[in-house]
């Protein structure tokens, strides 16, 4: 793009811009002003990955601005807040688990183990990035879909029926774990 086409961009999307900084702004807590800034510098990561001939200019901004404050809100949630009765010694029992004991591992292996072969196909492809199995394009724009998964698939000669029920099977395996 231009110089003169990303400003008319910027003028016709700043609109956008606010209304999805506002939004991740509530959720993760930031400044609305941070938020925006970031939403700025997404902006001008999007001009220089889209592509003309693979769709509209709006869509490709909105998908990267919101999947980018999404990440970025993330990385910079603010800290929970101590409950009013917190002592020390008292553990949160709520806080994820950021990292894998040996114990935790051994746990997922043996759960990766008992997966069916076409679940276990599909956790290994989620597992191993997006950006090497489904081609995804460059920039960071993008996230791992269901559908990028089931485009993945059916492009290798998975039947449709085949790729839902596997689907299911592997959603309802996560929630049970």
């Amino acid at each position: 793009m231009t110089k003169l086409e990303i400003e008319q961009a910027y003028k016709q999307y700043d609109k956008m811009l606010h209304k999805l900084s506002h939004q991740c702004a509530g959720k993760c807590g930031r400044p609305e002003e941070d938020v925006y800034g970031q939403a700025c510098f997404l902006f001008m990561q999007a001009t220089t990955t889209y592509r003309p001939g693979r769709g509209a200019f709006g869509t490709w901004l909105y998908t990267c601005i919101k999947n980018g404050l999404a990440t970025w809100g993330i990385k910079m949630d603010v800290p929970r807040q101590l409950p009013a009765d917190w002592r020390p010694g008292l553990v949160a029992t709520n806080d994820p688990v950021t990292t894998l004991t040996p114990d935790r591992q051994l746990m997922f292996k043996d759960w990766l183990a008992n997966l069916s072969e076409e679940c276990r196909e599909v956790a290994l492809i989620i597992l191993s990035g997006p950006a090497e199995v489904l081609e995804i394009g460059t920039g960071g724009c993008r996230k791992i879909t269901a559908r990028m998964i089931k485009t993945y698939l059916r492009g290798r000669g998975w039947t449709y029926p085949r790729i839902w029920q596997t689907m299911r099977e592997l959603k309802q395996q996560v929630q049970n774990i």
